[in-house]
């Protein structure tokens, strides 16, 4: 299989190490897309990031963000 179900982090050095639920950020492979959500609190100090300040990849692939939500996500082609 091409993803792995497990959340990772990458840590310095290029070695990975799996991540409980309490992630603040989530990507799921689907068979055409990426999606990444991310928890609106980032950093866990309960300030809440604005969807407008979060980019993914090179080409500013702007959010997908609900008003009534804490979270943020993306959806990213496979082929983008």
């Amino acid at each position: 299989e091409l993803c792995n179900p497990q959340t990772q982090w990458l840590l310095p050095g290029g070695t990975t190490t799996p991540v409980g639920s309490s992630s603040p950020v989530k990507v799921e492979c689907l068979e055409s897309e990426l999606v990444v959500t991310v928890s609106r609190d980032l950093f866990g100090t309960g300030k809440l990031v604005q969807p407008g300040d979060l980019t993914l990849g090179s080409e500013g692939c702007q959010p997908r963000v609900s008003v009534d939500t804490d979270v943020v996500r993306f959806n990213a082609q496979l082929h983008e």
